[in-house]
């Protein structure tokens, strides 16, 4: 009988010590676990955003870039082309009472355009069509929808403000002084060079039929580093007096886009 009371405490001693060991053997782990949970983590966090962030371009002499976007533009076929005017008006008729608002449209190498244009009138905004080819234009009747001539007085003419021979390219080419890289800037989700510069008036007031300059223009550029493709313009013409400057913003996309751009059918009485 002590013989066996003395075996059976032997095993519950035994039995204890292993409970104890494999006690301090789980927390050990859990211990472990924790650690290495508190480096892991941070670095797959870290891991993680360098692999979405998107390297910043090398830096490249200013103007360098812009040579790189006039060749460029003055090279695609064509593009898409959005227009946003805010600030003094600018008037599309000798008599000053159409404003240009802003446009939506095509540009297709190398003298050839159609947009939807924004025009403000006394007590009225609205949209018309315009079709351009070199410097002859057609736009629908505000009242009958109508293709008609366009006077060649007519202030807006996209096909002959991107012409690639003396357009914008030229005047990123030749125009364009006082370049400085400000840095880098995302613009609906593409890295892009972020430039400023000043832009001589006399060029786009000749292009634009009197619509900006002919004074000095502030301008912002935004460029793809590597294509060199032009995504955003912002001019900025100070008004005279206390009058609110005004601002041009061009957006730029869907580069080598090629759309059939042909003359109207004019209906005649």
């Amino acid at each position: 009988m002590r013989l066996m009371w003395h075996s059976g405490f032997e095993n519950r001693t035994q039995i204890y010590l292993i409970l104890l060991i494999a006690e301090r053997l789980y927390n050990n782990i859990i211990r472990s676990i924790k650690k290495i949970r508190r480096i892991c983590v941070p670095f797959f966090f870290l891991v993680l955003i360098a692999c979405t962030r998107t390297a910043a371009p090398a830096d490249v002499p200013p103007q360098e870039i812009v040579a790189g976007a006039a060749v460029r533009m003055a090279g695609l076929p064509g593009f898409r082309f959005v227009i946003d005017r805010s600030g003094a008006p600018a008037f599309v008729d000798p008599d000053q009472t159409i404003s240009f608002g802003g446009a939506v449209g095509d540009y297709v190498a190398p003298d050839r355009a159609r947009a939807t244009v924004r025009v403000i009138l006394p007590g009225l905004v609205t949209e018309l069509n315009v079709i351009s080819i070199g410097a002859v234009q057609w736009e629908t009747n505000v009242a009958t929808g109508q293709w008609d001539d366009l006077p060649p007085n007519w202030g807006f003419n996209p096909a002959v403000l991107f012409d690639q021979e003396v357009g914008l390219p030229t005047i990123l080419a030749e125009d364009l002084t006082e370049v400085t890289l400000v840095g880098t800037e995302t613009v609906e989700g593409v890295g892009l060079y972020l430039l400023t510069g000043t832009v001589a008036g006399e060029r786009p007031f000749r292009l634009s039929n009197g619509l900006m300059g002919p004074e000095p223009l502030d301008a912002q550029l935004w460029i793809a580093p590597e294509t060199f493709e032009l995504h955003r313009l912002v001019v900025t013409e100070a008004a005279a007096g206390e009058a609110e400057p005004s601002v041009w913003q061009i957006d730029f996309s869907e580069f080598e886009r090629v759309v059939e751009i042909e003359p109207p059918v004019l209906e005649r009485e």
